[in-house]
């Protein structure tokens, strides 16, 4: 019997019992490539179902037109995870309004989890206040709204600090199942995942899980840092006879991370999702986490110098 491309792919239960697939599709800057032809690709080909998104990204009328061609070809829709973000803009004022137009661009009737990108509103520095006042209890409880109407299954958070997840946790009815946060061996903030995980019953999904190797817009004593570089992981890849990114991205499955690795190249997804069927050692995971250097390259103090917000810099 032919086995169906990625069915022995690994999942995670979610604190609601809902399955989710632990390596997903991250789509972040994908319009450098041809992101229809990409997602149709990884899904069809290679067996994701999972893809991430987000209204920031630009890309979600793209996305949804390679979900309608793999729906034509045969995929059904409750066989994908698919995941998209509010943005921290105006759109927490009608947090359904919101989702609803993101759902038309993506040409779905509902998300599978949809995140809070960010967790406090864009700032006006020089009023020293912030541009909408969205308290996150109010944010929160739409978020809840959508669920209960059927436009979303499941709801997240990401780049959330631990104080603001326990805030959350004092007043919300639906918990958040995941906080998507930068993660890698770089920066394994472990006793904040284990913190969330096993005290708070909450997922880490790793973005950046390579380490942003060419992220131009690092802090200038982290621009030297390249995970692909690094003899032990190189030496690890020689002992697994496989490629330098499985190692990482095994790393992170072993250490219960979901992982959401992006590509702008067709020719590279399958190696990106083909890295869960090798165990490493724990010594092996323990000299990789030994590379650590609390090293954040999507740092929002850079990125508001760029105009991608204008967050303040916090440790999670």
């Amino acid at each position: 019997m032919e086995t169906t491309i990625g069915s022995d792919q690994p999942y995670v239960t979610l604190n609601n019992g809902i399955k989710m697939p632990q390596i997903g599709l991250g789509t972040f800057a994908s319009s450098e490539g041809d992101t229809t032809q990409l997602v149709i690709s990884a899904i069809m080909d290679h067996g994701y179902r999972h893809i991430d998104t987000a209204k920031i990204y630009e890309n979600e009328k793209e996305i949804g037109d390679a979900l309608q061609e793999c729906f034509k070809r045969g995929i059904k829709r409750e066989d994908l995870f698919i995941v998209s973000k509010l943005w921290h803009d105006s759109d927490k004022g009608d947090v359904e309004g919101a989702l609803r137009k993101q759902l038309a661009s993506l040409q779905l009737e509902y998300l599978d989890l949809y995140l809070i990108h960010w967790m406090i509103p864009s700032l006006d520095w020089s009023l020293e206040e912030p541009i909408g006042k969205f308290p996150l209890h109010k944010v929160w409880a739409q978020l809840e709204h959508c669920v209960e109407i059927g436009l979303v299954k499941s709801l997240g958070v990401s780049n959330c600090t631990t104080p603001v997840l326990i805030d959350i946790l004092a007043f919300c009815k639906i918990k958040p199942v995941t906080n998507q946060i930068e993660l890698h061996p770089y920066l394994t903030q472990k006793g904040f995942v284990n913190f969330q995980k096993e005290k708070l019953g909450i997922y880490s999904t790793a973005y950046a899980p390579l380490g942003a190797f060419s992220w131009p817009h690092k802090r200038e004593e982290h621009k030297s840092l390249n995970l692909l570089n690094e003899q032990v992981i190189q030496d690890l890849a020689a002992k697994y006879n496989k490629p330098i990114g499985q190692i990482i991205l095994n790393w992170h499955l072993q250490r219960g991370h979901i992982i959401i690795p992006k590509t702008a190249k067709i020719e590279r997804l399958r190696e990106n999702f083909l890295c869960y069927d090798f165990t490493m050692t724990e010594e092996d995971h323990a000299s990789i986490d030994a590379l650590n250097q609390n090293a954040r390259f999507y740092d929002p103090v850079i990125q508001s110098a760029f105009g991608w917000n204008n967050l303040p810099y916090f440790d999670q």
